[in-house]
């Protein structure tokens, strides 16, 4: 049997979306995703991580 994860660090949550640390570091940040605390250690809830995901743009910014 499989344990789904409820929650990731940090670095977790970037290991799960392919992105950076320093990328969902600025999207806590910017209120684009919501720190949760066990303690003093950030969470990011998958259910969070997941909405987040689903929010980006569906196409590249246009080349300036």
């Amino acid at each position: 049997m499989t344990i789904q994860k409820l929650a990731y660090s940090i670095q977790e949550a970037a290991e799960a979306t392919g992105y950076s640390s320093d990328t969902i570091r600025k999207a806590l940040r910017n209120n684009d995703l919501v720190a949760r605390y066990a303690n003093s250690k950030p969470v990011v809830l998958a259910e969070e991580l997941a909405d987040w995901l689903r929010s980006l743009p569906t196409e590249a910014p246009a080349d300036q």
